[in-house]
């Protein structure tokens, strides 16, 4: 009995221990609260929509991925940051950020999407603000090279004048030397040389798939997760990179408790950038045999 009031008394001095005091006989003040960054600001759920809201683009140095930043700040002068996803829109962005000769921003206007503890964006709708902060008469400042997620430069410095006059002088000279040379005839392609079958055509963005059957797999290069349709004959459509949302979340968890590549039936929406064709999922199940699914 004397050792279990002991611990009784032991708990009950821990549990209810007097607050630290200061020199001064007063409470201490509790300690400022760590600056955590952009990415502890709450979520916003998936499926709302921000609305021409201002902000700039840039790009994450590390990730290679494009960011949007609204410039009114939050709660402990933090301010949002969203992953843009891939699309036309944001291939219109980086167009006007390499053409605009003074800083640009945008109004922003688009879907919310979470992956991983993160916020995406789906831009539907960004008119670009010029900021022109040169006098007229002044010469707008360069702007700095950037890097695009594929590695491809957006920011190509323009030729000098001198240099372009010093070229044409060069060629002109050489044609009155030797003449015009002819053009070289473009190669054939390879597929048509070799007779071999052509890669299927990039689906048009905009592009929706309903009840799409095919196979989930993971892209070895980039670790991106893909869809690869099933085809009906030979040729068909290419593979899509699925784009970040919650519902690829549930996709990886799929293919994870699958001891192959899952067959799945999927509904979604194709998105283009530069070049390239992505899905934006918006429904899937696990594909069955026997049940008439349109390919």
């Amino acid at each position: 009995m004397r050792t279990l009031a002991s611990l009784i008394l032991a708990l009950s001095a821990t549990s209810f221990s007097a607050p630290a005091l200061a020199q001064d006989g007063k409470p201490a003040p509790a300690a400022p609260a760590t600056d955590l960054g952009g990415y502890r600001l709450p979520l916003l759920r998936e499926g709302s929509v921000i609305a021409r809201v201002e902000g700039d683009l840039a790009q994450d140095p590390d990730e290679k991925v494009w960011l949007f930043r609204p410039t009114a700040r939050e709660a402990g002068g933090l301010r949002r940051e969203f992953v843009l996803l891939a699309s036309p829109v944001l291939e219109d962005m980086l167009r006007t950020l390499r053409v605009a000769p003074s800083p640009v921003q945008f109004e922003m206007t688009g879907r919310v999407f979470i992956y991983k503890g993160r916020n995406f964006l789906l831009p539907e709708l960004a008119p670009p603000i010029v900021r022109f902060d040169t006098a007229p008469d002044a010469t707008p400042k360069e702007a700095k090279p950037t890097t695009a997620p594929n590695g491809e430069s957006k920011f190509v410095p323009p030729a000098a004048d001198a240099d372009d006059a010093a070229v044409d002088e060069i060629e002109r000279r050489l044609e009155d030397r030797v003449g015009r040379v002819p053009a070289p005839r473009a190669p054939e392609p390879l597929a048509e040389r070799e007779g071999s079958k052509r890669d299927p055509a990039p689906i048009a963005s905009g592009t929706r798939i309903a009840q799409r059957r095919g196979q989930l797999l993971r892209d070895p290069q980039s670790g991106s997760w893909r869809f690869v349709p099933e085809q009906a004959t030979g040729t068909g459509d290419a593979s899509l990179e699925l784009l970040p949302c919650m519902l690829l979340e549930t996709l990886e968890r799929t293919a994870r408790e699958s001891d192959g590549a899952p067959s799945i039936v999927i509904t979604g929406t194709v998105l283009a950038f530069e070049g390239r064709s992505y899905l934006l999922p918006s429904s899937f199940r696990r594909a069955r045999e026997g049940r008439g699914i349109s390919r």
